[in-house]
C-alpha cells in the first residue's frame, strides 16, 4: 500500500494538531515500511500553501518520498489545482490521511480525513470568525470528499455524531480512533516531591485554553501557599489572547512568580516537563489533550478540566476541576501541595497512565484501519 501523509502544518510554528501529524507520520513510517508500505510526504495540502517548508517534518527513508518539499508557493498552488482537477498524485497512493483539518478532492486516492475537534463549531467564540469559517468548510467538504474518518477520541468521536446525528451509519462511512502520545521517552520513575518547583501550563495562549481561569486560581493559591511555588507557561501567542498576554505582566510586575516562556522547543519542553511540580490543564475544550499525555510521561501529577476529552485521556490518573471555578482549582493546588503522600500516588498513577498511549501502538491501529477499507479506490461523489 501507498500512503500519502499531510505533514504541511509542521512546516509552521507547532501545536497540536501538527506535532501529531509530525509523529504519526514518523511511526506509520517506521511500522508501515518493513511491511512493505510506501508513504508520500505532502508539505503542502489543499488550500494549505507555506512560504517555507524547511522546518517541516523530512523523514530519511527508502519508503518515504516528499514532491513538495521544495516547491514554492506558487507551484504548490498550481499543484493542487491540478489534483483537484483529476490528476492523480506522483507516487498514486492508495489513501491519502488529513491531518489539518483540509479536505481536497481526490480523484485517484481515498481520503482519510483526521477530526481532531468541533469547538469551531460547538463553541465558535474560541475561534477567530476565519478560522472558525475555514474548518467549518474543510469539515463540510470531508462529507463528500472523504473515504472513511480518524477521530482523535471517543469524545470528538461523539461530538462529531451529536453535530451530525446518525450520518456515520448511514452512510456507512468507516472511522476509527486514532488518539496521540508523548514525544517524549517515559521516566523512569515518578516525579519525587520537591519544595521549589514551579506550576506548569502547556499549550497556545488562546481562549479555549482558559489561562485567565488559571491565572485567577493562581492569584488565589498565592495568597494562601506558605511554598509560593512559581508558575510557568509555554505556548506560543494565538488569536485573542492580548487580554491574557497584559494580565501576566501586570502580575510578573506586582512581583508575583510567574514567566511567559513563548513557544519552546522540544528540548526545552521536555526539561519543563521533567523539571515541574504538577500540570495545569484548565482548557475548556480539548479534541485530545497532547500536554496531558506528555505531563503524565514526565511522571508529574496532572490537575485538569471536567470538559472535553480530558477525563478521557486522564481517567483516574489526574483530578478534575470544573474550568469555571477557579477557587476550585486552587484548593486542588493547595491540597497537592500540601500532602506529599497523596502527591506520590498522584505521580505514580500518572505514568502508569501515560504507557496507555504510544505512537507504534498508534500506528499499528491506524495501517489496520486503512488495511480494513473497502477496496474500490474512488472517494464518495460530491
Amino acid at each position: 500500500m501507498t500512503i500519502g501523509l499531510d505533514v504541511a502544518q509542521t512546516c509552521a510554528e507547532r501545536a497540536g494538531c501538527a506535532w501529531h501529524a509530525d509523529a504519526l507520520a514518523r511511526a506509520l513510517v517506521a511500522e508501515g515500511a518493513p511491511l512493505g508500505h510506501r508513504f508520500e510526504l505532502y508539505h503542502h495540502f489543499g488550500d494549505w500553501i507555506n512560504l517555507d517548508t524547511s522546518r517541516g517534518t523530512t523523514i530519511d527513508h527508502p519508503s518515504v518520498t516528499a514532491p513538495l518539499l521544495d516547491a514554492s508557493p506558487a507551484a504548490a498552488r498550481k499543484f493542487w489545482r491540478d489534483i483537484e482537477s483529476g490528476e492523480p498524485l506522483p507516487a498514486k497512493p492508495d489513501v491519502v490521511l488529513s491531518f489539518g483539518y483540509h479536505a481536497p478532492k481526490l480523484h485517484h486516492s481515498k481520503l482519510i480525513y483526521t477530526v481532531h475537534d468541533l469547538a469551531f463549531w460547538t463553541q465558535p467564540e474560541f475561534a477567530t470568525d476565519d478560522t472558525r469559517l475555514l474548518c467549518q468548510r474543510e469539515l463540510l467538504q470531508s462529507l463528500s470528499r472523504a473515504a472513511g474518518f480518524l477521530f482523535v477520541s471517543d469524545f470528538t468521536r461523539r461530538e462529531f455524531e451529536q453535530l451530525l446525528p446518525h450520518w456515520l451509519e448511514q452512510t456507512k462511512r468507516p472511522h476509527a480512533l486514532s488518539g496521540g502520545a508523548s514525544r517524549f521517552p517515559f521516566a523512569d520513575s515518578a516525579r519525587l516531591y520537591t519544595a521549589d518547583t514551579p506550576w506548569l501550563i502547556v499549550g497556545s495562549v488562546e481562549p479555549r485554553k482558559n489561562h485567565s481561569g488559571a491565572l485567577d486560581a493562581y492569584e488565589i493559591y498565592l495568597e494562601r501557599s506558605s511554598q509560593r511555588r512559581p508558575l510557568v507557561l509555554a505556548g506560543g501567542r494565538g488569536w485573542k489572547s492580548d487580554a491574557v498576554h497584559a494580565r501576566i505582566e501586570q502580575l510578573a510586575a506586582r512581583g508575583l512568580p510567574i514567566r511567559y516562556l513563548g513557544y519552546v522547543p522540544d528540548a526545552d519542553l521536555a526539561e519543563l516537563y521533567r523539571t515541574s511540580f504538577a500540570l495545569l490543564a484548565p482548557s475548556w475544550h480539548e479534541g485530545f489533550g497532547l500536554p496531558l499525555v506528555e505531563a503524565m510521561s514526565a511522571g508529574i501529577p496532572v490537575l485538569a478540566s471536567d470538559r472535553g476529552s480530558l477525563p478521557e485521556i486522564g481517567i483516574e490518573a489526574a483530578r478534575y476541576i470544573s474550568p469555571d471555578n477557579p477557587e476550585g482549582l486552587a484548593a486542588a493546588m493547595l491540597a497537592l501541595e500540601a500532602d506529599p503522600a497523596n502527591y506520590a500516588r498522584r505521580a505514580q498513577s500518572a505514568l502508569m497512565r501515560a504507557q496507555s498511549f504510544t505512537w507504534p501502538a498508534i500506528a499499528r491501529n491506524v495501517l489496520t484501519f486503512l488495511q480494513t477499507l473497502p477496496a474500490h479506490h474512488a472517494n464518495p461523489r460530491e
